[in-house]
């Protein structure tokens, strides 16, 4: 295909692939602090959800 690049079809589904696991972290976050959860696993989440912030606003 005549100007199909396909480096940017990549880096587009690698963004996808971090709004899946950043949607899927927040969502355990949300539930988390709704049930007053601190277990061991709320700050590795936390920890998660802000390097996938960090590295979606790297690739903006």
């Amino acid at each position: 295909m005549a100007g199909y690049d396909g480096s940017m079809a990549s880096i587009a589904l690698e963004q996808v692939k971090i709004l899946e696991l950043l949607a899927l972290t927040l969502a355990h976050l949300n539930i988390a602090e709704a049930s007053g959860e601190l277990s061991p696993r709320v700050p590795l989440l936390m920890g998660i959800r802000d390097k996938l912030a960090h590295a979606l606003r790297e690739d903006s």
